[in-house]
C-alpha cells in the first residue's frame, strides 16, 4: 500500500486574539464538552504496584442511554519530560467529535503515574507502557480491539514509529506530530562536556542508590540542559498552563538514551499506515530524519507545515493545520463514520 508524496500546508491566517506562545485553548474545550464523557482511570503497569495515570475520553452518544461499545481507540502520549496535562486534551477532544475513543496516559515516573526515581527517561520502559495500555484497551467492551491506533508527539512521536513495526501489535495506524527519529542537534563543546559529565555522575549516584543527579530538562542555548536549541525554554513553558504541572527536570543521565534510540532504523518493517506530521524549522526533532523515514517506509505520509517545533501545539499558529492533517488522515485510512 502506497500513500501520498510528502506534501507542505500552506499557514492560514491565525485569529488575531491568539499567540504563538500561549495556551489559549480553553474556549474550545467548552464547545466540545457536550461531545465527549471523560473519566479518569488507573492501569496497572509492568511494574508491581505502579499504575499508568490516564484519562478516558468516549464520545457521547445524543439520545443514547447504553454504555459505547466496540469504538476505535487512540493511545496517546506526551514528549520527553512532558507529560499530559501539557496539551495533550485538545487533541482527544478532537478525536472524539469523530468518533474514536481516546486514551491519554503519563509513563511511570512521569506526571501522575507511579514510579520511582522520579522523572528518570528510560527509552524501553516508554514503550513498554504503550504496550501496556495497548493491552489494557483491547480487554475493555467499549473498545475495539482491532481498531487500536498510536499517538505520539515529539520523542513519543518517535516511540509510536516504533511500535508501528511492532507486526504482533496489530495496530491500525500511527500518528507522530513532529517526532524524534534518531537525530538532534549537538550542543556546544562546553556546555556537551558538562552534560556529559553530570550525566556520568548521575549514573553513579543511581548506581549506589542516591538520587538521581538532576539537570534542566529546558534550558538556554549555552546552558547545560536536556533541549537547549533556540526556543526551546519558550516553547515547553508555552504549554504548560500551571507551572506547578511541569517541575521541568531530568535526571542527567536521561541524555545517554538518545543517541543509542533510532526509531528509523525499523522502518522498512512498518506495516500499518503512519501519519507524520512535521515542522519545517524545527531545530530539535530535524525534518532531515522525518524526509528519511517517509523514503525508508511506503506506508509512511508526510506533512510538512512551515513552522517551528513548538508551534504545532494548541494555543500556536500551525496547531489547526496540524489537528486538521490528523483528522484528515484518519478519515482516509479509518473510516468509522
Amino acid at each position: 500500500m502506497s500513500f501520498p508524496q510528502a506534501h507542505k500546508h500552506k499557514a492560514q491566517s491565525p485569529p488575531k486574539s491568539r499567540s504563538s506562545n500561549t495556551v489559549d485553548y480553553d474556549m474550545a474545550a467548552e464547545q466540545l464538552d457536550d461531545a465527549y464523557e471523560k473519566s479518569h482511570i488507573k492501569i496497572p503497569s509492568a511494574t508491581p504496584g505502579w499504575s499508568l495515570d490516564a484519562w478516558k475520553y468516549l464520545p457521547r452518544r445524543r439520545g443514547s442511554t447504553q454504555a459505547a461499545q466496540g469504538l476505535p481507540v487512540i493511545i496517546m502520549a506526551h514528549g520527553v519530560s512532558a507529560n499530559k496535562l501539557m496539551g495533550l486534551a485538545p487533541y482527544a477532544e478532537a478525536f472524539t467529535a469523530l468518533g474514536y475513543a481516546a486514551v491519554v496516559f503519563d509513563y511511570r515516573r512521569w506526571g501522575a503515574s507511579a514510579g520511582t526515581p522520579r522523572h528518570v527517561v528510560y527509552v524501553s520502559e516508554q514503550l513498554e507502557d504503550y504496550r501496556t495500555v495497548i493491552k489494557f484497551c483491547r480487554q475493555q467492551p467499549e473498545f475495539n480491539p482491532q481498531q487500536v491506533i498510536l499517538w505520539g508527539t515529539s520523542f513519543a512521536g518517535g516511540h509510536v514509529v516504533t511500535l508501528a513495526s511492532e507486526r504482533l501489535l496489530n495496530l491500525s495506524a500511527v500518528i507522530a506530530q513532529c517526532p524524534y527519529l534518531g537525530t538532534s542537534p549537538t550542543p556546544a563543546l562546553w556546555p556537551f562536556i558538562k552534560l556529559v559529565l553530570r550525566g556520568v555522575e548521575d549514573v553513579l549516584r543511581q548506581t549506589v542508590g542516591m538520587y538521581p543527579k538532576y539537570i534542566p530538562a529546558v534550558a538556554e542555548t549555552g546552558e547545560v540542559g536536556l533541549l537547549t536549541s533556540p526556543g526551546s525554554t519558550q516553547g515547553m513553558l508555552g504549554i504548560v498552563k500551571d507551572k506547578q504541572d511541569y517541575p521541568n527536570e531530568v535526571s542527567a543521565s536521561s541524555f545517554f538514551e538518545l543517541p543509542f534510540y533510532n526509531p528509523n532504523a525499523s522502518a522498512p518493517q512498518i506495516t500499518c499506515p503512519v501519519l507524520v506530521v512535521a515542522a519545517e524549522h524545527d531545530n530539535i526533532c530535524q525534518l532531515s530524519a522525518a524526509s528519511e523515514l517517509q523514503r525508508l517506509s511506503p506506508n509512511v505520509e508526510l506533512v510538512v507545515l512551515p513552522c517551528s517545533h513548538f508551534e504545532l501545539y494548541p494555543g500556536s499558529r500551525m496547531h489547526e493545520e496540524s489537528l486538521n492533517a490528523m483528522k484528515d488522515f484518519l478519515i482516509r485510512h479509518l473510516q468509522r463514520l
